[in-house]
């Protein structure tokens, strides 16, 4: 058995690490990883404003490695990270990866993926039949599997992706690369699933003053962090009008989520508001930066309610930011609301 260790943010905050690997000759290795307390975060910058966020729990992982799989460096969204290699130099990849609680949105799991692969999006009730039962870390999860030659691939590209909603996060397992190699190596990525282990570890209270945010976004001072939410990274309440109220929240998916119509729509819901057309989408999204290839803002309002949303794809990320709330309050902050938007996370 080895032993090693990392300090990592559960939740997308974390860059990337270093991973240890140790050979084993003839014999399944088993690793452990356990995740210390994080040195004292410098003092938070005033303009961040009331109280720190809370800390997210580190957990410890095991595993049983099976053979001939080499671990590797996570990314940035992951806690580790594996290569397998296949026959004639071909090879797929195997990711463990915990992102803020998707619990209840299976369908839109599927066509994320889907997507990402190249495929098109499919009804809600056609993706939930895509999903099978697997064992994973002890617990109940769910399995897809997909399979395609995205533009510009040499190949078949299949993927293998089982995720478990757990109290902290949604913890996806995605192998993942030349199909042969997924099809050959699927019985042992489910052995695999089955010996992982995550073991919540109680994270120590922050320090006073201390910003345990991991982001270096440019936060009005006006602006209270509050606790956040189910998806969220982070939250903030603006100042009040009187009786008006209103906050922003942020919130970081690996996919844009359906696209900018979809994600449109969804916030017109929120305000009670009807769906738009994709004729009519430029009516409601514009751009948000010329120096933000891709990101978009979005003002609707319905009455008394308003809300303020900006999409802004980073890398292999994207940022969701959204001010909502009552009327009076939100438009006072709209122009700090996009400045924090294009500032950099």
């Amino acid at each position: 058995m080895t032993a090693h260790t990392f300090s990592h943010r559960v939740l997308l905050a974390a860059g990337p690490l270093a991973a240890l690997f140790l050979t084993a000759c003839s014999r399944q290795e088993i690793t452990v990883y356990t995740a210390p307390k994080d040195k004292p975060a410098p003092v938070a910058p005033a303009a961040m404003g009331g109280p720190p966020m809370a800390a997210r729990p580190r957990p410890e992982v095991t595993w049983t490695l099976p053979e001939g799989w080499k671990e590797t460096a996570p990314g940035r969204l992951g806690v580790a990270a594996f290569n397998v290699a296949g026959a004639s130099g071909k090879e797929a990849q195997v990711s463990i990866t915990p992102l803020p609680s998707l619990g209840g949105r299976e369908a839109d799991i599927v066509n994320m993926w889907r997507e990402q692969l190249g495929l098109a999006a499919i009804p809600a009730e056609d993706a939930l039949k895509q999903l099978a039962a697997v064992e994973v870390a002890g617990e109940a999860g769910k399995m897809f599997e997909l399979a395609n030659r995205p533009e510009g691939a040499t190949g078949t590209v299949g993927v293998v992706t089982a995720f478990v909603h757990r109290s902290d996060a949604s913890w996806f397992y995605r192998f993942s690369g030349d199909a042969e190699v997924v099809t050959a190596q699927k019985p042992a990525f489910l052995t695999f699933l089955k010996s992982v282990r995550v073991k919540e570890v109680a994270a120590a209270a922050p320090e006073a003053g201390a910003d345990t945010s991991g982001f270096k976004w440019e936060v009005p001072k006006a602006w209270k962090a509050a606790a956040a939410g189910q998806m969220q990274v982070a939250k903030f309440a603006v100042p009040e009008r009187g009786a008006a109220k209103a906050d922003v929240s942020v919130s970081i998916f690996p996919s844009d989520t359906g696209g900018m119509l979809a994600n449109v729509n969804r916030w017109r819901r929120q305000i009670g508001l009807g769906d738009v057309s994709q004729a009519e989408l430029p009516t409601v999204a514009t751009p948000l930066d010329s120096k933000l290839p891709g990101a978009m803002l979005v003002d609707v309002t319905n009455n008394t309610k308003r809300l303020v949303g900006a999409i802004v794809p980073r890398g292999s990320r994207w940022f969701f930011y959204k001010l909502m709330g009552d009327t009076e309050a939100v438009a006072p902050e709209k122009e700090a609301f996009v400045g924090f938007a294009k500032s950099e996370p």
